[in-house]
């Protein structure tokens, strides 16, 4: 009795203490690496998505240091270790190259703008997919549909904190993960091959599970982990979806070595237990419905019947991210549904954004909102037009994310406002939209008190090629805050005149930094052949950042 109790109790420790070590690679050692990494190599230090200027200098660092290449070598080794994986039935290889795949999952703990600053360098292994369009990392979203729905069945009992969804996804991971590994070490040391006890007898694969749980509460943590501070630019809905297909299809491959290994025992018991959680008998028939049209069959007894039906699988769920999720599940439905009931969606959101105190949840309320597109202009301009300052704020956000020119009236209207907020919203919001009926009522804001609304207009202006902006920022060029210079010098590298040249030329002397910075890729975005000589100089500046650019932007300059 002793004896057994030692035994349980050392394998239980030795379960303990794996999990504990993978819990702690996962959590605490990409904390550790990211600092390290910050230290040891310099990356621009801005956020590098946030607008052209910011993609365009994010483009001339990637060059220069052939980011690019590393990242598509690192993406297709993934791919051939899983595809390796599959064809030899070496479990080993694919589980290696879905764990590679999943990486920008944990660059995410990176607390940093730039997106390959830091941890974030793991992101340049899907590179060949961003490349393609940054909106392809959004083709995961519909991940978040079991944290929408938990999440919404806890805000009709008044629950609506972030928290509850995300402990549970890696309280129950950790402990599925923790069980699964004790019972697998108690089968090998009573020397079964087959183990079907305990935490076993509810899935046949609970350390997968557990994995997916864990990593699934990761994600949802990670959309809110500092993030202030991390880049706009990279999602990890896609990379978690398909490492999670690539592992529930390893699961299957592993089934397939275990019913050859051992034969009519495997079969008894993956008869007695559900693949990864029990689900009720019509989901399963739901599941293996590709299977049975196809192959006609029940069960996959073959590796490139699992191919295709995971495969199956990944492009559908990538299929319902791309055309039908956004917003959450409530706002997939109505959105798909009649006029009537989108339009009283739209109006039930509106009328919470008025209610709500919450701010995270009217930011949210705001962005679903906006996802409806063009149906939801009026609604918006209402708020906009509103008395609640808040709303009018949130409203002058997401007509800018829609671009719809309905809401320029509106939007002009606002710049006249007393608040600051809703001013400088309202200009950000007609810069993307770039209707030439604003230039008279954003033309005044270049006078405004407030520098960052003045600055605002300009690049509003700049960006609809309004060349009288051109005196005034010249004016902004003198100032004495460095960021206005600086954002004056965008201005003119928006606005593309060669007249423009001399004065910017003149900013590769400027004493900050940043200014000469904006000054070498505003020249580049203007591409004139007379800039050669004074990017020839800049070569030479104390700024390696200014450096790196004025080397690229050499290379793309045509000759005189």
């Amino acid at each position: 009795m002793t004896t057994g109790l030692i035994r349980k109790g050392t394998l239980f420790f030795l379960a303990t203490v794996f999990t504990v070590g993978l819990t702690f690679a996962t959590v605490e050692l990409p904390f550790y690496v990211d600092e390290v990494l910050q230290r040891t190599v310099h990356t621009p230090d801005a956020d590098s998505h946030v607008d052209e200027v910011s993609r365009l200098k994010t483009e001339l660092f990637m060059a220069h240091y052939h980011v690019r290449a590393v990242g598509y070598a690192g993406f297709f080794l993934l791919m051939g270790l899983i595809g390796a994986g599959f064809a030899t039935r070496r479990t080993g290889l694919a589980t290696l190259g879905a764990l590679g795949v999943m990486l920008p999952v944990f660059a995410q703990f990176a607390a940093v703008m730039f997106f390959l600053a830091g941890l974030g360098v793991l992101n340049a292994v899907w590179l060949p997919i961003l490349d393609l369009s940054l909106d392809l990392h959004d083709w995961g979203l519909i991940i978040r549909a079991p944290n929408d729905l938990l999440r919404w069945l806890l805000g009709l009992v008044g629950v609506h904190s972030i928290w509850p969804t995300i402990l549970f996804f890696i309280g129950s991971g950790i402990l599925i993960f923790l069980l699964g590994t004790y019972a697998w070490l108690t089968a090998r040391a009573r020397g079964k091959g087959v183990a079907d006890r305990w935490v076993y007898r509810i899935s046949r694969h609970p350390q997968y599970l557990g994995w997916i749980l864990w990593t699934y509460g990761a994600f949802l943590l990670i959309q809110r982990l500092q993030y202030p501070r991390r880049s706009w630019g990279i999602g990890a809905s896609l990379p978690w979806l398909i490492s999670t297909m690539v592992i529930i299809g390893v699961a299957m491959i592993e089934e397939l070595n275990m019913r050859k290994r051992h034969g009519e025992a495997y079969d008894a018991y993956r008869r007695s237990a559900p693949f990864l959680f029990p689900v009720p008998g019509f989901i399963e028939r739901l599941f293996a419905l590709p299977l049975r049209l196809v192959f006609k069959k029940n069960r996959t007894d073959r590796r490139r019947e699992i191919v295709g039906v995971v495969g199956f699988f990944t492009v559908l769920l990538i299929g319902l991210s791309a055309f039908f999720y956004g917003g959450g599940i409530q706002g997939a439905v109505a959105r798909f549904t009649s006029p009537q009931a989108r339009a009283a969606r739209i109006q039930d959101l509106a009328d919470q954004l008025e209610e709500e105190e919450n701010r995270r949840r009217r930011n949210h309320l705001s962005a679903e909102l906006a996802s409806f597109g063009e149906p939801a202009v009026g609604t918006l301009i209402a708020l906009l037009e509103g008395g609640n300052p808040e709303s009018r704020v949130l409203a002058a956000e997401a007509l800018g994310s829609i671009g719809s020119e309905a809401a320029v009236p509106a939007l002009s209207a606002a710049l006249s406002d007393l608040s600051e907020n809703l001013r400088y919203w309202s200009a950000r919001s007609l810069s993307q939209i770039r209707s030439p009926a604003s230039i008279d009522a954003l033309f005044p804001l270049l006078e405004d008190p407030e520098s960052h609304v003045r600055m605002t207009a300009l690049g509003a202006l700049a960006r609809m090629k309004h060349r009288p902006i051109l005196a005034k920022a010249t004016e902004f060029l003198r100032d004495e805050s460095f960021w206005i210079r600086g954002q004056a010098v965008d201005g003119l590298g928006e606005l593309g005149d060669e007249l423009a040249v001399p004065l910017l030329e003149e900013r590769l002397e400027d004493e900050h930094e940043w200014v000469r910075r904006e000054a070498v890729v505003a020249l580049l975005r203007i591409g004139s052949p007379s800039a050669r000589p004074a990017l020839q100089q800049a070569l030479s500046d104390e700024d390696y950042e200014v450096r790196i650019y004025a080397a690229e932007a050499l290379k793309r300059l045509p000759e005189e």
